[in-house]
């Protein structure tokens, strides 16, 4: 009957996977806390947070934030109008995540209404004057689209 002799696996191998697995550990660690830094930093850079105000009824004002998430971090909108039933007011159109772009001072943020879908798109001039392109596609057909120039608040 054959004997089965246990295999020998000699110390500096062992010593070598150790090594291995713990410079991968620590490689693993470095490179999550450097792009969390940098994701953070990018996060803290962008020229359109703030608030953007117009003199048009139809879309006065702009908050744009900028949160982290687990991935990365995402830009925010809240677009205002001149309230429906009372017109010295401003109504909220509620808040939503702005579609990633890949132009920096090209963003776009989506509305859906009970009755139409709305996009506006925000395209940069400069750190103080954003125009806003905002097009609604009415579920009857009617498709309405105008441009507003906004200023940045202080």
């Amino acid at each position: 009957m054959p004997q089965v002799s246990s295999a020998r696996i000699p110390l500096r191998q062992i010593m070598a996977l150790l090594l291995t697995a713990a410079l991968t550990l620590s490689l693993s660690v470095v490179f999550t806390v450097t792009s969390t830094k940098e994701a953070a930093a990018l996060c803290s850079a962008s020229q359109f947070d703030g608030t953007w105000r117009s003199s048009d009824a139809r879309l006065k004002r702009i908050d744009v934030w900028q949160a982290g998430e687990e991935f990365g971090c995402h830009l925010y909108a809240k677009a205002w109008s001149v309230c429906e039933n009372d017109s010295s007011h401003i109504c909220s159109w509620g808040s939503r995540r702005m579609g990633d772009s890949p132009e920096p001072n090209f963003q776009f943020v989506g509305y859906n209404w009970s009755n139409a879908d709305e996009v506006l798109q925000l395209r940069m001039q400069d750190r103080s004057h954003i125009s806003v392109w905002d097009s609604t596609d009415y579920h009857v057909g009617k498709r309405v689209s105008f441009t507003v120039a906004m200023y940045k608040s202080p």
